[in-house]
């Protein structure tokens, strides 16, 4: 069974399947500063996955299902909000948890835990700091100081403040997507934590979408980040989260990462935005 897929920045991905039904993961197009297309470039959108409510993963969520109207797979918590702020019929959302399973036409996909990144924690590995006492408490304050951190300075902020303040969270999901005929994509939009070794391992994984933290968060975490994927027994790790997610902002350097799973005989491969790759 062939599927075709592409990564469109952040954690957002294009997933075409045999029978031309379309997922698309994580939604974050016309604001996004590293996304090859905007919202109306994209092709066929018949499932949304969510993995968490950040604005990096939303925001473009009420343009699909306008335009294709899709159902949106997310957290209840991200469901109402959604529904509320992007004004989405609430009966396009189906609401899911951890250990549900979806089953659709050509398509059954596995909810399993996630981690998002502790950015306090980021913060003192990087820096040695608390971030709570350096910025004085200061909710706005702490926040871009966390970012310059992890990201290095950078130019705008641009909305970010309003729309961490709007988009909560909510629960941490994964997803692993069974295309059918032993093909599984683990959508791994996780912090690489090490207590989620076992669910990467229970994925059994075709290809694993592997999120790898941007900037300098990375830094000092590839090996964890490499035992985490590994366990997948991925025969594809495909990076994603890497890119820049606000002007001036660093990439991740993914060259220590590739070597390590280099040295471990993993085919490590980097997406080309925008560019559709097929797999049999």
């Amino acid at each position: 069974m062939a599927f075709e897929i592409r990564w469109l920045g952040t954690a957002c991905f294009e997933i075409r399947l045999e029978n031309q039904k379309t997922i698309v993961i994580d939604p974050y197009l016309d604001d996004s500063v590293s996304s090859p297309i905007t919202s109306d470039q994209i092709e066929g959108c018949d499932y949304i996955f969510i993995t968490h409510g950040h604005y990096d993963h939303v925001l473009d969520v009420g343009k699909l299902v306008r335009r294709f109207d899709s159902e949106v797979f997310c957290s209840s918590e991200i469901a109402g909000v959604l529904a509320e702020l992007q004004e989405i019929d609430p009966e396009r959302f189906t609401s899911i948890a951890v250990g549900d399973v979806v089953d659709r036409a050509g398509l059954r996909a596995e909810v399993v835990q996630g981690s998002h990144v502790d950015f306090v924690a980021i913060y003192h590995r990087l820096t040695g700091g608390d971030l709570i006492e350096d910025s004085g408490g200061d909710f706005t304050k702490a926040v871009q100081m966390a970012i310059e951190a992890s990201l290095g300075p950078v130019s705008s902020y641009g909305r970010m403040e309003e729309w961490m303040s709007k988009y909560p969270q909510g629960e941490q999901l994964n997803f692993v997507l069974d295309i059918g005929e032993g093909k599984r994509v683990y959508m791994a939009g996780s912090y690489p934590d090490p207590s989620l070794i076992e669910v990467a391992r229970k994925s059994k994984s075709f290809m694993t979408l592997l999120q790898v933290l941007t900037g300098n968060i990375l830094q000092g975490l590839e090996e964890q980040t490499v035992q985490f994927g590994l366990a997948s027994g991925a025969e594809i790790i495909v990076p994603q989260h890497h890119d820049p997610l606000m002007e001036g902002a660093r990439p991740a350097d993914l060259t220590n990462l590739r070597r390590l799973f280099e040295e471990q005989n993993a085919r490590f491969v980097e997406f080309t935005p925008g560019r559709w790759y097929q797999f049999g």
